[in-house]
């Protein structure tokens, strides 16, 4: 998609309008400032879809989707890996600062607010998702390099033992 895709948010919202679209991730500064170089064709891809609606009070919200796998590095064996994301959420827009700051951001349940406006930024509002998506410390559930190690170690405990216990089978072996 060429371009910054800019809308009026309160007339997409208000017509329930669609957009959609995809971008490289390497051409997301913010997200991928400090992460590993970004991979090409469609797996650096981030796929993005937002709805407009009007809710039952007469809100204006819009409904976005986000699709990416950023590469990232694991902080146990720091080794790069891809982070899937599959992002859906409803923001509410908002016409004024007192309408941002009307005490529903302390209900865990209510609708994130974000300011209006007549030119908001697509692509800003995907990466800024996606930075709420990609962790700051980043791990694999399980490192590469443990199942190896885990597979070739016969006697490789289930679960941590005591240090009383492997004291206690060093005095047997001795």
């Amino acid at each position: 998609m060429g371009g910054t895709p800019t809308i009026d948010a309160f007339d997409f919202a208000r017509r329930g309008r669609q957009a959609q679209g995809s971008v490289p991730l390497a051409r997301l500064v913010r997200l991928t400032q400090d992460l590993p170089e970004q991979p090409g064709g469609e797996a650096g891809l981030v796929h993005w879809s937002v709805q407009g609606s009007t809710g039952p009070q007469g809100e204006l919200l819009l409904a976005l989707h986000v699709q990416a796998a950023p590469r990232v590095v694991c902080q146990r064996c720091l080794e790069p890996f891809a982070w899937p994301v599959d992002a859906r959420t409803v923001l509410q827009l908002a016409a004024s600062d007192a309408e941002l700051d009307d005490g529903s951001q302390d209900d865990p349940d209510a609708i994130e607010k974000i300011p209006g406006s007549t030119r908001l930024d697509l692509l800003g509002l995907v990466e800024d998702e996606l930075i709420l998506n990609v962790p700051y410390i980043p791990r694999h559930e399980t490192c590469p390099g443990e199942q190896g190690e885990a597979a070739g170690a016969p006697d490789a405990p289930a679960e941590p033992r005591s240090p009383f216990a492997a004291l206690e089978q060093l005095k047997r072996k001795g």
